[in-house]
């Protein structure tokens, strides 16, 4: 009997270490390749830290490869590396996106309940301000005058102090809605950017698994008597490395920069902004460059060059002239020296258009509304005062545009392939971020389109991106 009582408080005690024991030995196994859905924050947390971990793990076995001679198995191990990699690199990058996705949702939901609470207030004053406006226009004569007996007079005057001040709480309560739904948009842009950037970067990362996955397919098709073949291979594709990194282009001030150089500038903002380098770098050719020499076809006038095919009588038109004064004055520069772009009649009455990246003044720094992208390039590149002639500025403020245009042609209803996305977005960077319908189609679909010249451009820079990385 006590033997069989032993045994039930053996068995007692497995099951109580089956639901208490097991659940956090379970709870504990989260992996990179973790089910996103239905986790809580410290799973997703946890799996994101196990992905950083595998990256780095990776990371020091590649280091540890590209060490060793060059053999085709030693290459092949390189690539497989590569791909483990990129592969987590990938899965951090989409839990990211999920954790991002429901820190958005929560704040489109605080907006909506600022805005509520906006209508309300509005409401609210609309009424004190109609009964504030009768009692101010009833005067003390006509209170005496129309039989009110003096001791409802002041009880009048004593509510009227009272309507007065909620008027004052509710005006101080508006604004401070305001100032809330302000810092809540901004917060929910700034985390849909990251979002965009992230989504950008992922895309990237899955276009170099399938380089490596390609390679990788043609080395193991090699064996050890093909070596020296192998070596000639090599020695063949850093050839084409060294004419891709060796291509010039030629900045504003006759600068010159090698191609790798110019994508050295852009490729670290890549995945914070949200637009591909090989984006930005054809934009910047296509916008002021001639033969892939950025910047050959700028400088060759002034902003108060007379002209007469404008209503202004000069390059720059009147409205544009105070942000570039300002932007002059900052930049301690002589306006009537500075070079900007002359007029192209074909596609305009003005020019006026800035550095190498041909921002327009109000563009970069509207000194009336005290906006543009200017405050915005000197956050991404931590620097108090940046200029649209510098060309890591220049090219910053490229990539933001873009990012803005990007995300208006791959919102709701926009396009969703990579190749429409990049001509749609050149086309707003050339024609204005609110062009749409027949106008944004003439900068776009035609083969001879400024959109259209950009994403060929594009696809063919990428072409020789994807070839550096690998």
């Amino acid at each position: 009997m006590e033997r069989t009582k032993n045994i039930w408080g053996l068995v007692a005690v497995s099951i109580l270490l089956m639901f208490f024991i097991f659940p956090f030995i379970a709870k504990s196994e989260v992996t990179c390749s973790i089910d996103l859905d239905n986790k809580t924050d410290s799973e997703l947390a946890s799996a994101l830290k196990k992905c950083e971990e595998e990256i780095a793990e990776q990371e020091k076995m590649l280091q540890s490869k590209q060490r060793e001679s060059v053999t085709i198995e030693r290459d092949i191990d390189i690539l497989r590396t590569k791909i483990s990699k990129t592969q987590a690199d990938i899965r951090a990058k989409d839990i990211k996106i999920y954790q991002l996705n429901g820190d958005i949702t929560s704040k489109v939901e605080i907006i909506a309940d600022l805005n509520k609470r906006f209508e309300k207030t509005t409401l609210s004053i609309s009424e004190l301000i109609r009964r504030t406006n009768e009692i101010d226009s009833f005067s003390s004569v006509e209170a005496i005058l129309s039989g009110q007996s003096l001791s409802d007079f002041f009880i009048d005057v004593d509510n009227f102090s009272i309507l007065k001040k909620d008027l004052k709480n509710n005006l101080e309560a508006i604004k401070q809605i305001k100032e809330e739904t302000q810092t809540a948009k901004d917060i929910l842009e700034e985390q849909q950017s990251k979002e965009q950037a992230l989504k950008v970067a992922k895309e990237q990362e899955k276009r170099n698994t399938e380089n490596y996955k390609a390679e990788n397919e043609v080395l193991l098709g090699l064996n050890r008597n093909q070596e020296k073949e192998y070596q000639q291979i090599i020695a063949e594709k850093e050839k084409i490395k060294n004419e891709i990194r060796n291509r010039m282009f030629r900045t504003v001030g006759g600068t010159e920069l090698r191609f790798e150089e110019a994508l050295k500038l852009i490729q670290p903002y890549e995945g914070r902004i949200g637009v591909e380098a090989a984006l930005v770098l054809a934009v910047l050719t296509q916008e002021s460059a001639v033969d892939g020499v950025i910047g050959s076809n700028l400088g060759k006038c002034t902003y108060n060059q007379p002209v007469t095919r404008n209503k202004s009588g000069t390059v720059m038109s009147n409205t544009q002239k105070p942000s570039f004064l300002a932007i002059m004055e900052e930049l301690n520069m002589n306006p009537d020296t500075t070079p900007v772009s002359c007029p192209i009649y074909s596609d305009g009455a003005y020019g006026g258009a800035m550095g190498p990246s041909q921002f327009m003044p109000s563009t970069w720094w509207d000194v009336e509304a005290e906006l543009g992208y200017k405050k915005r390039v000197a956050k991404v590149l931590g620097i108090r005062t940046p200029s649209p002639f510098i060309n890591l500025d220049a090219f910053t403020g490229t990539a933001l545009y873009l990012s803005d245009a990007r995300f208006k042609c791959s919102g709701p209803g926009g396009f969703d392939n990579q190749f429409e996305i990049w001509s749609c977005s050149a086309a707003k960077y050339y024609s204005g971020l609110s062009s749409s319908g027949s106008r944004l189609a003439q900068h776009m679909t035609s083969k001879w389109s400024y959109g259209y010249k950009v994403a060929e451009r594009a696809q063919a820079f990428q072409k020789d991106i994807d070839t550096l990385n690998l």
